[in-house]
């Protein structure tokens, strides 16, 4: 780049010889501008110079290799001489760990009771960039199709519910996901674990959505041994596929516990990965969800053996954690720490490490009922509260500029969609009608500028199942960078403080109890929360008479049309008879029940049932 005038001196010129004769400031002026030009003539002839130097270099070479395929070296030289473009050769690797109900107090970073349990989580944490106002959705799919396609659960009309066993629902076809732009552009695409954004079709497996493998299981949660389903015990959820075929998994270490399962099948994948080729590899643990016991076996949760190696951290749990299921969650919180160490080995061992990025977050806040203490902050998994929806998220990569920062602007979890495709180097322009809600945030992580100023929690509105209005039982939260505001309901139990301290789960640990949007109740109410002063939501300023409170009442629902008009009906779902029907006929496996040939969208690929 030239160089440019300093116009600082200029003005200063101007502003002091404002007494002086005009012919004094012409000629001082005359003396910059003389000077600036003889500064431009010694740079033009750097230039010349190295471009000379750089001709000669390449002109010699040439003749000197002109009978051993010359074109080639000669390519290669000036490739050295400009900016190395992203190739297959040079796009990161990126490996995504999404964990399950993880609650706001648990790495190390932001807990105390249990930072003994993720020494691996806190370190890359700490080496990373953190994440410290990031959301993502209240309960599960909302989160996981958000972070797939990049955009708001409302903009894709899956703003409410979770798709349940026997739902004929799903992520729509018509949506682009982050494993199919990755694929576009040489990627190998892998997942792991949960997918809960619909199965009755093949259509919406992994498999027909982006990626070339998956291995794992389709609804909310499983029992981590046997892969059966805590609502259809006599049934297993477990299914291996590629873009070819799907199956119900045989392998023999189907009963392994599933976080050591998935952290095995991870290690394979890397350690066999072809590295002429990027690899995206989306980690979706089961962990920390529960429940923590199978029946038959493992009654009495997660052994003692497991632990043998590290015999403290067990005498630790037992004397410093409360409650029984609490105990659990930490249990699984270590196991599931210690996988994503053994990740971390795999890629270095496999030379990789200095080229990839591990991106770490959970899908919502912590359930109560499970184990998960989001305290201080307000709320549990299901509520709009910051407890149900602020999780903890990192990157770490030798690769990121500004590492061991903590970034505190806002935040989505639809943001790693486009933010992972600028780190790759890849352009992706979506249609109108699909237009991305995530917004990159590699300058925000810089601070050379703040990429979001307002987040929508989400709108519960537009639902065919549901009569919902926003002033008298639809929730709905927005804030920006101070203010929060939010109609929900006051509910005690899903709007309250839970500390770790606080011992609420000795009843049993097979308890069958779970958090969810719909079981939110109480009385209505509408909030205005500054999350600056007040990041534990203990004041409700909603009716305050300040005027600053006005205004950002005024200017946050002046969002919520602007957002409407980006929403997409969710559909009417339909359960169906058949399901049981077709998974006891292929051996009480969970497996897909649609005839994909009466499907009307037959215009995308997908995988059949393997035979």
């Amino acid at each position: 780049m030239k160089p440019k005038p300093n116009t600082s001196s200029y003005g200063s010129i101007l502003v002091r010889n404002f007494s002086q004769d005009e012919d004094d400031v012409i000629n001082e002026e005359q003396e910059v501008i003389n000077q600036y030009l003889l500064r431009q003539k010694k740079y033009i002839c750097i230039y010349t110079t190295l471009l000379c130097l750089i001709v000669s270099i390449i002109t010699i070479f040439y003749v000197s290799i002109s009978s051993h395929n010359s074109s080639h070296y000669v390519s290669t030289l000036i490739q050295s001489f400009t900016y190395k473009s992203t190739t297959t050769r040079t796009k990161p690797n990126f490996i995504i760990i999404l964990a399950d109900d993880l609650s706001w107090n648990s790495i190390g970073y932001t807990s105390s009771d249990v930072a003994f349990a993720t020494p691996h989580l806190s370190s890359l944490a700490k080496q990373g960039i953190i994440m410290n106002n990031f959301y993502a959705q209240e309960v599960c799919t909302p989160s996981r199709a958000s972070l797939l396609t990049g955009r708001y659960p409302l903009s894709i009309g899956m703003q409410y519910g979770m798709v349940s066993a026997i739902a004929e629902w799903g992520m729509p076809l018509e949506e682009t996901t982050l494993p199919e732009v990755l694929k576009d552009n040489s990627y190998v695409t892998h997942m792991l674990g949960k997918w809960h954004l619909g199965y009755f079709s093949p259509l919406f497996l992994p498999t027909a959505r982006g990626f070339d493998s998956w291995t794992g299981y389709s609804n909310g949660e499983n029992y981590y041994w046997s892969k059966k389903s805590p609502d259809y015990a006599e049934h297993s959820d477990f299914i291996e596929s590629n873009t070819t075929c799907y199956a119900p998994y045989t392998g023999s270490d189907k009963h392994n516990y599933s976080t050591i399962f998935y952290t095995n099948k991870a290690i394979n994948i890397i350690e066999n990965h072809d590295t002429s080729d990027p690899l995206f590899l989306y980690m979706a643990y089961q962990a920390v969800h529960d429940p923590f016991i199978d029946h038959g076996k493992f009654d009495t949760g997660i052994p003692d053996s497991y632990f043998d190696e590290e015999p403290t951290i067990l005498e630790t749990i037992h004397k410093t954690i409360i409650g029984d299921i609490r105990q659990e969650y930490v249990k699984s919180l270590y196991l599931l720490d210690k996988g994503v160490g053994q990740i971390y080995d795999a890629l270095t061992n496999k030379g990789i490490i200095d080229n990839t990025y591990i991106i770490f977050m959970s899908d919502n806040g912590g359930c109560w009922y499970g184990g998960g203490r989001n305290g201080p902050l307000r709320g549990s998994k299901g509520a709009l509260f910051e407890g149900g929806i602020k999780v903890d998220s990192f990157i770490y990569s030798p690769l990121l500029s500004n590492s061991g920062t903590n970034f505190t602007g806002l935040m989505h979890i639809s943001d790693w969609f486009p933010t992972i495709l600028a780190l790759a180097n890849i352009v992706y322009t979506p249609s109108d009608e699909y237009k991305l809600d995530g917004i990159n945030q590699i300058d925000g992580w810089k601070g050379t500028s703040t990429p979001r100023t307002t987040l929508l929690y989400n709108v519960y509105a537009d639902i065919t199942d549901y009569n919902f209005n926003i002033w008298r039982n639809g929730s709905f939260a927005i804030r920006d960078s101070k203010y929060k505001l939010m109609h929900t309901y006051n509910d005690a139990e899903y709007g309250g403080w839970f500390h770790t301290d606080t011992e609420l789960d000795d009843d049993s640990i097979d308890s069958d109890k779970r958090c969810a949007q719909q079981f939110v109740t109480g009385v209505f109410t509408y909030w205005l929360f500054d999350l600056i002063d007040d990041p534990y939501e203990t004041t409700n300023l909603y009716n305050s008479d300040n005027g600053l409170h006005k205004l950002a009442k005024q200017n946050l629902y002046s969002y919520i049309p602007i957002y409407m008009e980006r929403s997409n009906k969710k559909i009417k779902i339909t359960f169906s008879e058949k399901a049981e029907t077709v998974w006891k006929e292929n051996g009480n496996n969970m497996i897909p029940w649609a005839n994909t040939d009466s499907l009307e969208n037959n215009d995308y690929s997908y995988p059949n049932l393997c035979t």
